[in-house]
């Protein structure tokens, strides 16, 4: 008799939680590990092991925060792939002033970009102390033969005094 009431109490609680909104919380101690807390409607019932199915959801893990890239990774990426480098870029028209992209600029690990005739002609990488570092040429400069590669870049030397020595290299 006791059996059947409890199957029957069960299967009513049950079907309650079924058709009305209900919230699982799993006891606060250690020793009642049996009871489960369900609530209902503002009402609550104690299920004794009786409901194994309704057991609490685990809360999903938090995502890692992604870290912020620094200034120098940003300009690492930008430089290796050969793009601006992101918030720290300047855009420049060729003219008659304007021929070349300065060799020193007060922003370092920034970019610049030397626009001619509405192309790309030149985007040059500046280092931490705003020195230029690496140029990208868009162009061959109208000799195939010395840069047939294109898009082609030229490194920047300094020697250990840190002033300015031609590198012939491109690559």
């Amino acid at each position: 008799m006791k059996k059947t009431l409890k199957i029957i109490m069960a299967s009513i609680i049950a079907l309650a939680m079924f058709f009305s909104t209900y919230q699982i919380h799993s006891p606060l101690d250690k020793e009642s590990k049996k009871t489960i807390t369900i609530s209902f409607n503002k009402q609550t019932a104690e299920a004794k092991g009786l409901f194994p199915i309704f057991k609490p959801k685990p809360k999903p893990k938090p995502k890692p925060k992604k870290k912020k890239k620094t200034t120098a990774q940003l300009y690492k990426e930008a430089k290796k792939k050969g793009v601006k480098v992101k918030g720290r870029s300047s855009t420049y028209k060729y003219s008659k002033k304007l021929r070349n992209l300065p060799s020193k600029v007060n922003k370092g690990y920034s970019s610049r970009d030397l626009y001619k005739d509405g192309k790309l002609n030149t985007r040059r990488y500046y280092k931490k102390d705003g020195k230029a570092e690496v140029d990208i040429h868009y162009t061959n400069h109208g000799n195939a033969k010395k840069h047939p590669k294109v898009p082609h870049r030229h490194d920047w030397g300094y020697n250990s005094k840190g002033i300015w020595t031609k590198k012939t290299e491109w690559y």
